[in-house]
Formats: C-alpha cells, sequence, structure tokens
C-alpha cells in the first residue's frame, strides 16, 4: 500500500509541477472563488488553512480575503509528528519552519479557542498530493493532516454528544439548534481540500485511517 501511495504521489506531483506560474495563478483563483461563494466559507468564524508552498494552490488570496471578511485566521506549525494550528493576524506574523515553509510564530492556538466554549463555524482547508472522485487523499507521507483531523472531528463529535445529553428533550424537539453544555450554540466542523485537475484520479490507493475531505475543490469543479 506504501508503495503505491508513492506512486500516486509522484505522479501527482510531477503534474502539478508541470503546470506553468500563469496556469497556476489562474486556476487558484479560480480555486479560491469557488471556495470563498460557499456557505461553509461565508458562515465560519475560523478558517484554518495551510500555507501555500511550491506548486500548491496559492492560498495567500484566501488568507488575505478572510482578514478582510473579519474571520479569524490558523495556520498550521509542525514540532516533531505534530502540527497545531496558530492564529496568524498578517502574513508578517509567518516565518520559514518545517521543511522551509512557512509557519505562525505566535503562540494563540485553535486548540485554546476550541476549549473557550464559544460558538464557532470551523473551516479547514487542506492541501494534498493525489485525490480520487470518492475524495481520498494522499498526502505527503507525514500524516499530519490525518492525525490532526482524526483529533479535532472527535473533539468535536465527544462536544456534540455532550450537547445533545444536556439538551434533553430539547435537543428533540429543536433539531437544529443543539447548544453545548454551556448553553452555547455547537461548533461545526468542515473539511474542504484545494486542488488542481491533474491531481484527481478516478481512484487512488488508501486506508481506513485516511481522513476524506468532505469536498474537494478544483478550478473546474467541486467533489
Amino acid at each position: 500500500m506504501g508503495e503505491e501511495k508513492k506512486r500516486f504521489r509522484a505522479a501527482a506531483l510531477e503534474k502539478r509541477d508541470s503546470l506553468t506560474a500563469g496556469q497556476r495563478r489562474d486556476y487558484s483563483d479560480r480555486i479560491i472563488k469557488k471556495l470563498t461563494n460557499l456557505s461553509c466559507y461565508r458562515e465560519a468564524d475560523a478558517v484554518l488553512t495551510y500555507v501555500s508552498f511550491r506548486s500548491e494552490v496559492d492560498t495567500i488570496p484566501l488568507i488575505e480575503r478572510a482578514y478582510a471578511d473579519g474571520k479569524a485566521v490558523f495556520a498550521p506549525k509542525v514540532t516533531g509528528k505534530e502540527m497545531e494550528f496558530y492564529r496568524i493576524f498578517s502574513l508578517d506574523d509567518l516565518s520559514a519552519g518545517y521543511r522551509g515553509i512557512l509557519e505562525p510564530t505566535g503562540e494563540l492556538s485553535f486548540y485554546g479557542r476550541m476549549t473557550d466554549r464559544t460558538s464557532q463555524a470551523i473551516l479547514v482547508c487542506m492541501p494534498g498530493a493525489a485525490f480520487d472522485r470518492a475524495r481520498h487523499r494522499i498526502g505527503y507521507g507525514g500524516g499530519f493532516y490525518d492525525r490532526y483531523l482524526s483529533g479535532l472531528l472527535r473533539i468535536n463529535a465527544n462536544t456534540d454528544a455532550a450537547a445533545k445529553l444536556s439538551a434533553g428533550s430539547d435537543a428533540t424537539a429543536h433539531p437544529q439548534a443543539n447548544v453545548d453544555t454551556a448553553g452555547h450554540l455547537q461548533r461545526k466542523v468542515t473539511t474542504a481540500a484545494l486542488a488542481y485537475d491533474c491531481q484527481i484520479f478516478e481512484e487512488i490507493p488508501w486506508e481506513p485511517y485516511d481522513v476524506c475531505p468532505e469536498r474537494i475543490i478544483t478550478e473546474t469543479k467541486i467533489i
């Protein structure tokens, strides 16, 4: 399975790297426009996004748009084998980190925001090497997003369960008005992968622990 993933990863990255700078700018603009027109972006008060590196879909315009729209923006930082998102207030809050990728320099972690019991709609924007039409994803081999999102979605699921127990019969009467144990609106986590059409295959190898994004946004389609 590992060797199969490596082959698909290499093929996808070769295709992505072969795009011209002009094509990447054009396609990235289209992808970010599609994303920001979706309700998952419009309703989000927190946007967790990778900072683009090399030939990835360019997320700098997304970060700047999210600032302009008054959203809290968080970017990932790698420490050892783990990844956490930290808040950034401008592009000046980024500096070269893991493998030369720009990372946040601040210390306001998203985990801290998750535990402050405030209402949140959260959008997570993921990178990746290869994807398929069933939304399976092959990353870059470190497993950072699979581990992080598994933990984040587990925390959210536990919060949801606690909310339903706390709300009791009210949750049944008003299923759309879920509240957490402090009486606040429950959190909603949405995941979206950003990729070019050339990274999409009919089918790629996958394993049960791989986290699938809820949608993949390319320059021509939303899967």
